[in-house]
């Protein structure tokens, strides 16, 4: 398979991914606060704590999976790279950082 036609299988799934791990936390904390609702007869009142219980866990699920193919995909970027690029973007680093440390002294200097 060419590399161009499998770019969008992979976003569908990453997108599906992201859905069914924002969906699957509510709907089983809406049944388990069902079931333990009719178990202690308190009418809705666990439903409604064990589905914010389940948003809340479904909005951390919407950022931590992102963020895990993020680093995935720096990761192999970094693999990829060759030694004169790894070199070009370490001499970029370094000059940025001397750039801050110039800033701050010029910033020491004023105070």
């Amino acid at each position: 398979m060419k590399r161009g036609k499998e770019k969008p299988y992979k976003y569908l799934a990453m997108i599906s991914q992201v859905g069914i791990s924002v969906i699957v936390p509510v709907g089983m904390m809406i049944v388990v606060g069902k079931v333990l609702d009719f178990y202690f007869n308190t009418g809705n009142l666990l439903v409604i704590i064990l589905a914010v219980l389940g948003v809340m866990a479904g909005l951390r699920n919407l950022y931590v999976i992102p963020m895990r193919l993020s680093e995935k995909a720096l990761e192999r970027d970094a693999e990829n790279k060759t030694e004169e690029e790894k070199e070009r973007d370490k001499k970029r680093a370094q000059e940025y950082r001397d750039q801050v440390k110039k800033e701050d002294d010029e910033n020491d200097k004023d105070l």
